[in-house]
């Protein structure tokens, strides 16, 4: 454990949250679904899109620039497809009601895709895809966000990270779970560092002038790099298409921060359940992953690599531990939720940072 971290029972950190947020008017099983969303990523160790949120959502909220009780509304439907319209609310409430909706759609017709308009910022992308998994379904999940990545060759932020995630059922203990953004980082992770006070790689971001910057605060006035390059660029410009252009929501430099605290975001994201069966026999199916995944665990290793993990392995990995052992929380993250539940007058049940 790093020593400006405190660890903190997984439990604590879901009642606070929850309670917090039942503070500034968000219904309990509405506070439920964001705290646990909100939780799962410091426990698989995405930190960037974990409690460090907490106070921009609450803030927003006590702002007037998002709704605390989450109504969402159906624009239209047709078959397997649903628009529905989160009207300001939480990203979390509306991700998990639409991806249920997919996963649904996906029972009656091998297929389910589900599009939101007028949300906010909804955590990590696998949560929603994860749902899918127990139904023997694959899941997609894809949204947009503002601005912090330049179009390929340009020196201002015109896109967002713009993440997608892909979890596949195995059958076996551990599933496939892509969750990556289009840049080569997630801005949040920056956005971290800043907080910790530490460096970041050469690679990660350009600062304002375009130069490449070890420094988080720089960054975070520059752009992102894309991954990969002219390839990031043109998975962040589809995804941005998709989630915003198609949504109808906000897009590119239309699209305000979780952090503006002067005017409302609409974000848009797009949900997709496959149901396996309706292609393939699941136990031949199944076989043929086995298959694959041994492959790919048998190949060749590169100097010095131990293990060849799958996506979203080393994830699966460190929730388990940190379920058992406690999340680490970076002490000034603690002690802004401290100072927050203390603000609203919320009873919480946590560690002195």
């Amino acid at each position: 454990m790093a020593e400006n971290t405190v660890l903190v029972p997984a439990g604590a950190l879901l009642e606070a949250c929850g309670r917090i947020l039942e503070k500034v008017g968000v219904p309990p099983e509405q506070a439920r679904i964001i705290a646990e969303v909100t939780v799962e990523a410091d426990l698989r160790g995405i930190g960037s899109h974990g409690l460090l949120r907490l106070p921009a959502y609450v803030h927003r909220v006590q702002a007037g620039l998002m709704a605390a009780d989450t109504r969402l509304k159906v624009v239209r439907e047709r078959g397997a497809t649903v628009l529905l319209d989160a009207q300001g609310g939480f990203g979390q409430v509306a991700g998990v009601y639409a991806m249920n909706q997919a996963i649904e759609r996906a029972r009656q017709h091998g297929v389910g895709f589900v599009a939101v308009r007028n949300a906010n910022h909804f955590g990590i992308a696998a949560y929603y895809t994860m749902m899918a998994l127990p139904h023997r379904m694959i899941g997609i999940a894809a949204t947009n966000a503002a601005p912090s990545m330049a179009a390929w060759g340009g020196t201002t932020a015109v896109l967002g990270t713009n993440p997608i995630s892909v979890a596949i059922p195995t059958g076996q203990d551990v599933d496939i779970v892509l969750d990556m953004a289009s840049s080569v980082v997630a801005r949040g992770k920056i956005r971290a560092a800043a907080t910790k006070g530490e460096r970041i790689p050469l690679g990660w971001a350009l600062d304002a002038e375009g130069r490449p910057t070890e420094d988080p605060q720089a960054a975070l006035k520059g752009t992102l790099l894309p991954i990969g390059g002219p390839k990031g660029y043109g998975l962040a410009l589809v995804v941005d298409v998709l989630a915003g252009v198609l949504t109808g929501s906000d897009y590119s430099v239309y699209l305000a921060s979780v952090h503006d605290l002067s005017r409302r975001a609409s974000v848009g994201f797009v949900m997709q359940a496959v149901d396996v069966t309706a292609f393939s026999d699941w136990a031949e199916y199944t076989k043929d992953i086995a298959s694959l995944i041994d492959v790919i665990r048998n190949s060749p290793r590169a100097p010095g690599v131990e293990r060849i993990f799958l996506p979203g392995e080393i994830e699966w990995l460190r929730r388990q531990q940190y379920w058992q052992s406690g999340v680490p929380v970076p002490v000034k993250v603690l002690g802004e939720l401290q100072e927050l539940a203390a603000e609203l007058g919320a009873a919480v049940n946590l560690p002195s940072a």
